[in-house]
């Protein structure tokens, strides 16, 4: 028996109505619909509405940094990453919510194809399906076929569906919709299908890749939950039918990163922690589809039959494409961008302005001028957090959690209270680094656990995983326990599932403290240590490059020069200077007349 038939048999044993399927947009290629990949619509949005050739440039970044990603099908290669399309789509958003609507008009429309009335018949049958497709084709097919729709509840489009009357801007279409996970309502829905009556769940035509809101949705499930419950993961490929090598269920990061060699989806893992029994099969999908219309007695279903997607007129002049390319290098962090296209003097809010040269300014180093600079600001919130950050970046510990107590105490709301804590807490962790305040740091991280706010997904990404972050690295120092070296990897893959670049960056840099050993070879470290200098360098960060200055054992790396000339290049308090200095030089010297001791977890001093 082939890979294919069995594979049919076992499917199919149970009946349509034992039989979950999980789609997306895979399934929609093929005529009369011919509705884009998410990769086609990826490109058709960057060309829709931002600057000719921000895709390249933003593809190019990502191959210098080394942000490759592999496929679970051995006959398709590793590629250079993909933005995501939901922050291009925020970013393009924020010039007009009825753009979304322009982008997806075909959607609204679409015919359905063979797939679409297989997947009808499944339904009519008495399965239940999961989608992330806005189309509404499956629906579409079954009222030409059966004169109804399905009954309520058959079908569920965990990211809504597009439809006269509906408002694009509601779709789990951006960033800003999806961050924040599933509501109770939507992550009731999807988990409940899992748990329901099939025992078999076929995914066809979706990537796997709702790192927000699906994957959280189901790594929250009790070990167990799913242990009767078989996935079969059908990657389309036009090779033969063959099932992949088993790999590592691990999450995918890529090389330079330094993450583990996995090519499987992050959801696999959290099916299989959860119970359940995943396979992966490649070959073409309406092949599996037809073995098993002809078990259940329906139609065939034919290869499909390609074309490229319909063009859509989007009208976005250049002054909001202008605008709209300036805010997507702002969502994904790629400075060099920002810098030129911020002196074009894009039509952006003036409160976007005004963080964006502030940020200019921190990348820079210009720590000292950043803060007289937010002096002159008129009061706010922002500003309030950013003098208390400079003071913390720039080594001036006791000011910065001076100023920063006392307006977290006067706070009058949560957001408030939210924003200055966080910041609070990172000065705080420093103290219980440097030798000098150690003392008293410590005694403030054991009473921080008790005004420090829960993390919280629904506050966005960057406040959730900045948050986690630092609770959880005050939690293991009280605890006097090294931090989980999957503390930091996990935050950076958050925002490498986001696209920003940035952000990784400086969780790479606590990866690179987290997981540092005594025992490590100093050839070793010089390349871990200079390929991160190399990669803010690329993202053009200044204070980044030199911020490795204070990893582990970087004066066994770097030179006395070069430690001069990052204390000079960066605008370090000058105490801060002397800490940093007098550490490089005492790495150098235990380094002459002492050995390296046997491998063991380290933190800095």
């Amino acid at each position: 028996m082939t890979v294919l038939d069995d594979a049919v048999a076992t499917i199919a044993e149970p009946g349509p109505a034992g039989v979950l399927f999980w789609t997306g947009a895979g399934v929609s290629r093929g005529a009369p619909s011919c509705l884009p990949t998410g990769w086609q619509l990826t490109e058709r949005a960057f060309a829709a509405l931002f600057r000719p050739f921000t895709l390249d440039v933003v593809l190019a970044y990502h191959e210098l940094l080394g942000w490759r990603r592999g496929s679970v099908c051995p006959a398709e290669p590793a590629r250079t990453r993909l933005p995501r399309l939901e922050t291009a789509l925020g970013a393009g958003a924020q010039q007009g919510p009825d753009l979304i609507g322009e982008i997806l008009a075909d959607v609204r429309d679409a015919r359905p194809n063979p797939v679409h009335e297989f997947l009808a018949a499944h339904l009519h049958a008495g399965g239940r399906q999961l989608t992330a497709n806005f189309d509404l084709c499956v629906e579409r097919a079954h009222i030409d076929r059966h004169g109804r729709p399905p009954r309520p509840g058959q079908i569920h489009h965990f990211h809504d569906a597009i439809s006269d009357g509906s408002d694009p801007a509601l779709l789990g279409a951006t960033l800003a919709r999806i961050e924040r996970g599933f509501d109770d309502t939507d992550r009731a829905a999807l988990v409940g299908r899992l748990r329901g009556p099939a025992r078999r769940v076929v995914i066809v035509g979706y990537s796997g890749s709702d790192f927000f809101d699906v994957d959280v949705a189901v790594a929250d499930l009790p070990p167990g939950t799913l242990d009767s419950l078989t996935v079969h993961w059908v990657n389309h490929s036009s090779c033969a039918w063959h099932r992949p090598t088993p790999r590592p269920s691990t999450a995918v990061f890529d090389v330079e990163y330094g993450g583990p060699d996995g090519i499987l989806p992050s959801l696999a893992g959290h099916l299989r922690r959860a119970g359940a029994t995943v396979e992966f099969l490649c070959g073409p999908t309406t092949a599996l589809l037809d073995g098993l219309a002809g078990r259940w007695g329906f139609d065939r279903v034919p290869p499909p039959v390609l074309r490229r997607p319909s063009a859509v007129d989007v009208a976005v002049d250049d002054r909001r494409r202008t605008a709209a390319t300036f805010l997507y290098f702002r969502a994904v962090g790629l400075v060099p961008e920002v810098r030129r296209l911020l002196a074009e003097e894009p039509d952006v809010a003036a409160d976007e302005l005004t963080l964006t040269r502030s940020d200019l300014m921190w990348e820079e180093g210009r720590y000292a001028d950043l803060r007289r600079w937010w002096r002159r600001q008129p009061p706010s919130l922002r500003r309030t957090e950013r003098i208390g950050a400079t003071l913390w970046v720039q080594g001036r510990l006791l000011p910065a959690y001076g100023w920063l107590t006392w307006h977290r105490r006067r706070a009058s709301n949560d957001a408030e209270l939210r924003l200055i804590a966080e910041t609070e807490a990172r000065v705080i962790e420093h103290m219980r680094l440097v030798p000098d305040l150690r003392w008293l740091g410590r005694p403030l991280g054991r009473h921080a656990a008790r005004w420090l706010p829960q993390p919280r997904q629904q506050d966005g990404l960057h406040e959730f995983r900045r948050l986690t972050d630092v609770s959880g690295s005050l939690r293991n120092s009280t605890a006097a326990t090294s931090r989980p070296e999957s503390e930091a990897a996990e935050t950076q893959e958050w925002f490498l599932e986001a696209g920003n670049v940035h952000a990784a960056l400086a969780y790479q840099h606590r990866r690179l403290r987290d997981t540092h050993r005594v025992g490590t070879p100093v050839a070793e470290l010089g390349r871990l240590y200079r390929a991160q200098q190399r990669r803010a360098e690329i993202l053009g960060s200044t204070a980044a490059s030199w911020r490795v200055l204070l990893l582990p054992r970087a004066g066994q790396v770097f030179t006395l020069r070069e430690a001069v000339l990052g204390c000079a290049a960066v605008q370090f308090g000058t105490w801060h200077r002397v800490r940093l200095l007098g550490r490089l030089l005492l790495d150098r010297l235990r380094s002459r007349i002492r050995p390296s001791p046997p491998d063991h977890r380290h933190s800095l001093p």
